[in-house]
């Protein structure tokens, strides 16, 4: 199986992993209107100046790429959930689902889906999950706010990414399809042995515990990311971001291969929990 060597990569606390409010927020939260995202013209535009355009004779293809890869110019596609969802006990519910890696939305019902440029069998470089959710709320909030150790502590409120291998082809279309837009949703009975009856150490995102302020939640998935499942780092990132610890070794980013789609659900456990979701989107970076 393809991998590629694990180069640990730094987790700043208010960067691609920081966890905030929508309201109040730090002054060096970073703000994503601001941001500027290279479509695939610019960068294949950006590749041919300095392949041929720099003289005498350009720079090597092997030097492109690393200049590319450093500054991290890949072109990327979001996906964002159209209207607000309220998920109660026992319901798990897909709110969006994205394109097949690498490939040109506007073919995909065609007989003959059309591959978009990239490099090597594993061009996904970086997944950004940008989350606006709270739970029902309850007591002692402002302890919870204002204490990380312990923010996402019994938490059973989530949010879990499960990757669908070959989302082009027409079963799993047809699958996606019935998740996406299901008629009717029923809770489910969820026995002690059920491995969703709690989240799991690959959990994308909990909810922070009892809490009823909508907070803001950016997880980024990085093809550099080396943090081992069972580190204490891990353990610690677990605690302090609500993320499961094994979703910081950066396997989920390097093993996707064109052809492959990241779906996002969102899960509630248990009487009385409630979970809210105002916002989601997901931007897919590959490389070129």
């Amino acid at each position: 199986m393809f991998r590629w060597p694990p180069i640990a990569r730094p987790f700043p606390t208010l960067g691609g992993n920081g966890n905030q409010a929508p309201e109040g927020q730090p002054p060096d939260a970073p703000n994503l209107d601001d941001e500027f995202y290279p479509a695939l013209f610019d960068v294949l535009k950006v590749r041919h100046i300095l392949l041929w355009k720099i003289r005498p004779e350009g720079l090597p293809a092997e030097v492109v790429d690393m200049i590319v890869d450093v500054a991290e110019y890949w072109p990327s596609v979001e996906f964002a959930m159209e209207e607000r969802r309220v998920i109660r006990k026992d319901v798990d519910e897909v709110l969006l689902c994205t394109t097949p890696l690498c490939y040109d939305e506007k073919t995909l019902d065609t007989p003959s889906p059309k591959l978009l440029p990239h490099r090597t069998a594993h061009p996904c470089r970086k997944i950004r999950f940008h989350v606006v959710s709270h739970d029902q709320g309850g007591y002692n909030e402002l302890h919870r706010l204002g204490t990380n150790a312990d923010a996402y502590n019994g938490s059973f409120t989530w949010f879990d990414a499960e990757v669908i291998h070959n989302a082009h082809a027409t079963p799993q279309k047809e699958a996606i399809q019935e998740y996406l837009h299901p008629e009717v949703r029923h809770p489910q009975h969820f026995g002690p042995d059920n491995p969703l009856l709690l989240p799991r150490q690959n959990a994308l995102q909990r909810n922070r515990t009892r809490v009823q302020r909508p907070q803001r939640h950016i997880v980024v998935w990085h093809y550099l990311d080396g943090i081992a499942a069972d580190s204490l780092e891990a353990e610690q990132l677990e605690r302090s971001q609500g993320r499961g610890r094994n979703t910081f070794a950066g396997e989920q980013v390097r093993e996707l291969g064109p052809g492959d789609s990241i779906m996002v659900w969102a899960r509630s456990r248990f009487p009385g929990w409630v979970n809210y979701v105002n916002a989601l989107s997901v931007r897919v970076f590959w490389v070129v």
